[in-house]
């Protein structure tokens, strides 16, 4: 199971938690699939590895939507927690979300429900077993969008608001470095030129090779426009691309990832790169509607109704989201840009894939979407223009420059550092200047290890304290049963 799957599972979950109103329990770290944990493999292999779930995401911001309790990793941690008599099993098939609120309400003596799948989590919802429609509907009004917009389901991490900040400083800083308007593609081979039948595959290999690629690309993208490609070739595959595009890899930009630590960091790097494009193209016609509903909080820009008032349930989770900006070209939300590829996606939409055999809706994107202006810097002509990304994207400049200042370490580690061309520094003084960085650097490190250390000690007296909060809550329970017993007694005699 890729990182989609995972995060569809993960979004499918988050939905019954906030149907429930309970907390979310969840696993301290996220498994990588084996074959997903490096981009160009060496070699087929099928181990796992994992990586702090916190690198991927950020729960602190989700839990202001739905509560995330990170449980321990060791053997044995309900069982600490929880006594047998407090847990509920609750199995797929016959039992509803609603069906769960019913039997085991939130406050009452099920303490912990433990919902068993067959599957996939993520089929959960799209069976209808588990209730999307209360969440979903929470976060179109959390965006803004209009009372027709489509519910979003099993998308809620995938569109990318509330991945890691070091995920969203990434993409900013690349968005940053190319400057202005871009598009983008996804090219998608290694595993999906073998999960096919020997026709299929040998129609995708075609489609997908350089020369099919820059056909297509020349059907919708005009020529010598910047374009981000996020593919499993490495870059010298797209070799032939270069004379008609200027291409950008994550390759290009070591400064700008390097807190991006695994290649499931990276994917999700890239999505936001790819939202934030005037123009994107996916692989497979079916992964276009994917990207849409991903995009569903640029729905606000989709309609011009207001939303209606607030209901309770829609009003959970308002601190979780943060709609920054709108404009015509896109919206900032939680940091992260939607532009034009998610409201859009000029000029064909969702026709616009390598798989089946591309085909032209007669337009081509329009030059002016793709000038090469920085965002921080529009020209004059820019500014007058009502559609222009001149408001969203100054404020993700500001963003940009705040993600620098934690980007500097990171910088000074693979010796990348900027130079002010107006007063360039002698070597000496660079030297020590880099080497204060450092010193600063191992500084921090030694303070995150106690701060590590400390937390772990928390968590341990947190767990000792849960266990004698459920002793006393069953103590209480049976001197409530006493009284009321010896109450009967008393009104018998």
């Amino acid at each position: 199971m890729g990182l989609n799957h995972q995060m569809a599972s993960l979004s499918c979950s988050m939905s019954e938690a906030f149907y429930l109103r309970r907390t979310l329990v969840l696993p301290p770290t996220i498994c990588l699939f084996g074959l997903h944990r490096e981009r160009w493999p060496e070699k087929a292999s099928s181990a796992h590895s994992c990586v702090p779930i916190d690198e991927l995401f950020d729960t602190l911001r989700l839990s202001q939507l739905v509560p995330i309790y990170l449980r321990s990793n060791r053997t044995g941690w309900a069982r600490s927690l929880f006594p047998q008599t407090s847990v509920a099993h609750v199995p797929s098939k016959g039992w509803s979300s609603e069906r769960v609120l019913r039997e085991y309400p939130c406050g009452g003596a099920a303490k912990l429900v433990r919902r068993h799948v067959e599957s996939f989590w993520f089929a959960q919802c799209t069976r209808n077993v588990v209730n999307t429609d209360a969440l979903a509907t929470a976060l179109n009004h959390l965006v803004g969008a209009p009372p027709n917009a489509a519910k979003p389901m099993n998308v809620l991490l995938r569109s990318g608001l509330f991945f890691a900040p070091s995920i969203k400083a990434a993409a900013a800083l690349i968005r940053a470095r190319i400057g202005g308007g871009y598009a983008s593609i996804h090219v998608r081979r290694s595993d999906k030129l073998t999960a096919c039948t020997p026709a299929d595959c040998a129609t995708r290999d075609a489609l997908t090779r350089p020369e099919a690629v820059l056909r297509a690309l020349r059907l919708w993208i005009p020529l010598q426009s910047h374009l981000y490609v996020g593919s499993t070739e490495k870059p010298a595959f797209f070799a032939p691309l270069r004379p008609h595009f200027k291409l950008h890899f994550s390759d290009d930009f070591p400064a700008e990832t390097a807190n991006i630590t695994n290649n499931y960091a990276l994917y999700a790097m890239e999505t936001l790169i790819f939202f934030g494009s005037v123009a994107s193209v996916e692989t497979f016609g079916y992964a276009t509607s994917w990207f849409a509903d991903a995009c569903f909080p640029a729905a606000g820009l989709k309609g011009s109704k207001s939303q209606p008032s607030a209901s309770l349930a829609e009003r959970r989770g308002a601190s979780a989201v943060d709609v920054q900006c709108r404009d015509g070209g896109g919206t900032l939300v939680n940091g992260v840009l939607y532009g034009r590829a998610c409201t859009n996606n000029p000029p064909c939409g969702r026709k616009m894939a390598l798989v089946p055999s591309p085909i032209s809706c007669g337009r081509l994107l329009p030059d002016a979407l793709l000038r090469n202006e920085r965002p921080d810097a529009p020209s004059l002509r820019s500014r007058k223009r009502q559609d222009s990304h001149i408001s969203c994207s100054s404020m993700q400049a500001d963003m940009v420059a705040h993600a620098r200042l934690h980007d500097q370490e990171a910088s000074a580690r693979i010796g990348h550092k900027e130079i002010n061309m107006k007063n360039p520094m002698g070597p000496g003084k660079k030297r020590k200047q880099l080497l204060a960085t450092l010193q600063k650097l191992q500084q921090a490190q030694e303070d995150h290890a106690n701060i590590s250390a400390q937390m772990a000690a928390l968590d341990t007296k947190r767990e000792m304290l849960a266990r004698s909060e459920i002793s006393l809550r069953s103590e209480l329970q049976r001197l409530a049963q006493n009284v009321a017993t010896a109450s009967e007694s008393v009104a018998s005699a």
